[in-house]
């Protein structure tokens, strides 16, 4: 016979193993991936009146969802196969809170798949059927091992349940991370948030412009990072108003003016603003960098000579720019000359040759030279 005592010892077991992995799944998953998130929530939910701490909401929230499951333990009796589904309130109720997004209006919504949810309602039912209709066998004395990998199976499934109903999209969680490290100053940090990724888009490209200015590498390492929208990438849409914290009051005033409501081109304002005594240094630079990404090389050197002195001092993107643009004019309006520099575009436009196909091309180069000028001016299209 299936003695008492020995299917209470496997009950404990099981319940301890599984309260363990979801415990620590919770606290991983809230600490390390969503806290973020979780701040911006409570940021706008707030209208910025409180701030969120990453430890004790993670701990709290970790907290109450165990007290979900043990409420639910009081209204459904499972079998021991399927002890961890006591939890799936508990994930359901976590996939939920962190699928929100920021919306105008200091507002949040959520952005479940609710198909998908709904599915996933769908199928516990049925399994929840199933495990009503077919409990443990009585008879026979059953490994507890027998037991715990198919529990283990049923948390692993709740589990990509949560990542699957979940805001996990990779540059949203980029924007907020830069976002906070911009706000509390660590410039460097900002940088390092989604370094290695091709993925972005226009805000997340500004947060990274602004922090390079800031730490004076904006035409140093500006085309170390993904380029898609041009010089419109280098500012925020005014549009854009879900930030967790204005970052962009920052921006401004690191530039020494704001864009009014009917002007959208950046390159544009930048003109602009570079004439006004209010303009900063940093501002100048913009400038220059919006000519390089709109591809104007003759209105790149025109305004450089009333920022930089011309010479080997110059950052590293304006000095690829000058030895393209004698490249590509019989009579530069700058002669401009730098032995190492021409033989890397040499060598960059060699390379390029060897590949008939433009897609190979192109990728091929931007494994070599993707964090050079050249590769943007040849490669990158506007409408990426």
């Amino acid at each position: 016979m299936y003695k008492p005592t020995y299917k209470k010892r496997t009950a404990r077991m099981i319940s301890w193993v599984c309260g363990s992995l979801f415990t620590l799944f919770s606290l991983l998953y809230l600490f390390v991936m969503q806290a973020d998130l979780l701040a911006t929530a409570q940021h706008l939910l707030s209208k910025g009146q409180t701030v969120y701490s990453p430890l004790w909401g993670t701990v709290i929230i970790t907290f109450l969802l165990l007290l979900l499951q043990g409420v639910f333990r009081r209204i459904m009796v499972y079998p021991l196969r399927f002890h961890a589904l006591y939890y799936f309130p508990s994930c359901v109720v976590l996939g939920l809170l962190t699928s929100i997004v920021p919306q105008t209006g200091w507002n949040v919504q959520l952005s479940a798949n609710w198909i998908w949810l709904t599915v996933c309602i769908f199928l516990y039912i049925l399994v929840t059927w199933m495990a009503l209709h077919f409990p443990d066998r009585k008879n026979g004395k059953q490994n507890a091992f027998s037991f715990l990998w198919v529990n283990f199976l049923w948390l692993a499934l709740q589990f990509c349940m949560v990542n699957s109903i979940a805001n996990t999209k990779d540059v949203y969680h980029y924007r907020l991370k830069a976002e906070r490290y911009l706000v509390e100053g660590q410039d460097s940090l900002a940088l390092q948030v989604g370094a290695k990724s091709l993925q972005t888009d226009r805000s997340l490209t500004a947060m990274r412009v602004f922090a390079l200015s800031r730490e004076n590498l904006l035409g140093e390492k500006l085309f170390d990072f993904p380029q898609y929208n041009g010089s419109q990438g280098l500012l925020p849409s005014l549009s854009d108003t879900t930030y967790a914290h204005d970052w962009t009051k920052a921006l401004y005033k690191h530039l020494g003016g704001k864009p009014g409501k009917n002007l959208k081109d950046n390159t544009r304002f930048l003109e602009l603003l570079s004439q006004r005594p209010s303009a900063t240094a940093a501002a100048k630079d913009y400038l220059l960098c919006a000519y390089l990404l709109d591809k104007n090389l003759d209105a790149f050197v025109t305004v450089l000579p009333r920022c930089h002195e011309v010479n080997d001092n110059l950052p590293l993107h304006y000095k690829e720019a000058l030895i393209l643009y004698n490249r590509l004019h019989t009579t530069p309006a700058i002669t401009y000359k730098n032995s190492v520099i021409e033989t890397n575009l040499n060598d960059f436009l060699h390379y390029g040759m060897q590949y008939t196909h433009a897609t190979e091309r192109s990728n091929q180069c931007r494994r070599m030279y993707g964090n050079t000028y050249w590769w943007y001016y040849y490669y990158q299209k506007p409408s990426e």
